[in-house]
């Protein structure tokens, strides 16, 4: 699988092939500081989280996508891995980064675009 699919259980976008994906997974933890002034760190786990890169999105599936993010914090998200592994989960999907507005064969696309998406539930 190249492609994500982010869906609010009614409504659902594909998104095309990805050129690349970085994995974005931060430790969660609570920091304290003790009287003597030391900071301790309680580690509570590992939430994913991934950037995906396209060369382009047709505009379409941007407006398709930007409707939808508007409908609920978080989306179900059908994700793969930096190593390709699949899931699917409940992700915080954060709204495009779009390059440059074009048109490719008289079809309005977007250059350069990224999508970050952050699990909600911590591992």
């Amino acid at each position: 699988m190249k492609q994500i699919t982010i869906s609010n259980g009614k409504t659902s976008v594909t998104m095309p092939i990805t050129r690349k994906v970085v994995d974005d997974g931060k430790t969660e933890y609570k920091e304290k500081t003790m009287a003597s002034g030391k900071k301790v760190r309680d580690i509570i786990g590992f939430r994913k989280g991934f950037t995906y890169e396209w060369d382009y999105i047709p505009s379409e599936t941007i407006n398709s996508l930007m409707s939808l993010l508007r409908t609920a914090e978080a989306l179900t998200v059908s994700y793969f891995d930096v190593d390709g592994t699949e899931g699917s989960a409940l992700f915080y999907v954060s709204y495009p980064n779009l390059g440059v507005f074009a048109f490719r064969n008289d079809v309005p696309i977007w250059h350069d675009c990224k999508l970050t998406i952050s699990a909600v539930e911590v591992d």
